[in-house]
């Protein structure tokens, strides 16, 4: 009977041995993988911020690398957030000079266009009148925002849960929100190009209708315009704004700053910018960068085929490409992934969790 405790208690021993030898080779593994795939990330990140231009790069592979940097855990680096805020807020200030508002501006005072700069525009009465006394936000206000580009990325992403947790969205040319599951429908901030107001709604002061629809189902987000950007663009942004007043619609216009524009253009072409003009969604992103506390990207991403190989539309409601003249959206993505990459902001590329990230 003692011979057979004895060799029991043997076996038993022997087969915690095991058991304990097992979970630690498990453990020890498991520690190895996360190592390795911590070096791994640091050095995807470390790659892709040394990047210089997109030219000549290889999209295929470069969508592999994006693909392996999104698998990459993102924690906010308050570090790099803090130096690119401090330098956007020096350079441009946002918080007080995005819009054209009674604040910042002075009743007589001209106003230079930002894109054609022999042009101004006097502030008078009738201007004046239109001005918001302030921005919509007061300063610190803003947590959590989501910017939503338009991208195709964002077909079937199941985004729109982590867009509307946000406290504030920016959403940009009347983007339609109609694909909620994928776009989320909440919108604080919504812009329109004075170029697609002429083409779309020719006919503003007497059939303000069709436009009226449009904006309602924004709630009360304000409407942004370029009104001092190019000549062409005053009379149409001008023209929204007594269709939407006189339709006692819930929307502000308000109108970009022209001189914030010229400074975050020269901003950005100190850190090797070069297109004629920066897209919107570059603009309000860097806006975002500057104002909030965390800032999400939604939708940004300008090649024609997804991170697995599959054809993407332009945007996600159409697929009307941009004006390669004017923008140069690859190499801004370049940009905002770099500012992805050093936790400065998050990008979402690609199919979203329904927990968004802390």
């Amino acid at each position: 009977m003692r011979y057979l405790i004895l060799f029991i208690l043997v076996c038993s021993g022997t087969l915690l041995s095991i058991t304990l030898i097992d979970n630690y080779q498990h453990q020890r593994d498991g520690f190895l993988d996360s190592v390795q795939k911590r070096l791994q990330c640091r050095r995807l990140r470390e790659k892709l911020v040394t990047m210089t231009t997109m030219k000549k790069v290889d999209i295929a592979l470069f969508s592999q690398e994006v693909r392996e940097l999104m698998n990459c855990p993102w924690r906010l680096n308050l570090t790099h957030r803090e130096l690119h805020r401090t330098e956007l807020w020096s350079c441009c200030n946002a918080s007080d000079r995005l819009m054209v508002t009674r604040q910042n501006t002075n009743q007589n005072q001209s106003l230079t266009y930002d894109a054609e700069k022999w042009r101004k525009r006097k502030v008078d009465q009738a201007l004046w009148e239109m001005l918001p006394q302030t921005v919509p936000w007061s300063k610190g206000s803003l947590s959590r925002c989501a910017v939503v580009g338009s991208g195709g990325i964002l077909q079937n992403s199941s985004c729109g849960a982590e867009i509307d947790n946000a406290d504030y969205v920016i959403r940009f040319n009347l983007a339609p929100i109609n694909k909620s599951y994928d776009v989320g429908v909440k919108t604080d901030l919504i812009t329109a190009n004075p170029s697609q107001i002429n083409k779309g709604y020719p006919d503003l002061q007497r059939n303000p209708g069709p436009l009226v629809e449009v904006m309602s189902v924004y709630g009360h987000a304000h409407l942004l315009l370029h009104a001092f950007s190019f000549g062409f663009g005053t009379s149409p942004c001008f023209k929204v704004y007594h269709a939407l007043r006189k339709a006692c619609t819930q929307q502000k216009v308000v109108f970009f700053h022209p001189d914030y524009l010229l400074k975050l253009d020269k901003f950005w072409r100190r850190r090797g910018q070069r297109a004629p003009r920066l897209s919107t969604g570059m603009m309000l992103a860097s806006t975002a960068l500057e104002i909030c506390e965390q800032v999400h990207l939604y939708g940004f991403w300008p090649f024609p085929l997804d991170l697995s190989q599959n054809t993407l539309p332009h945007h996600y409601y159409d697929n009307v490409g941009p004006s390669h003249f004017m923008h140069a959206m690859p190499e801004e993505f370049l940009l905002l992934l770099q500012l992805h990459s050093q936790g400065a902001l998050q990008l979402h590329v690609g199919p979203c969790t329904l927990t968004p990230t802390p």
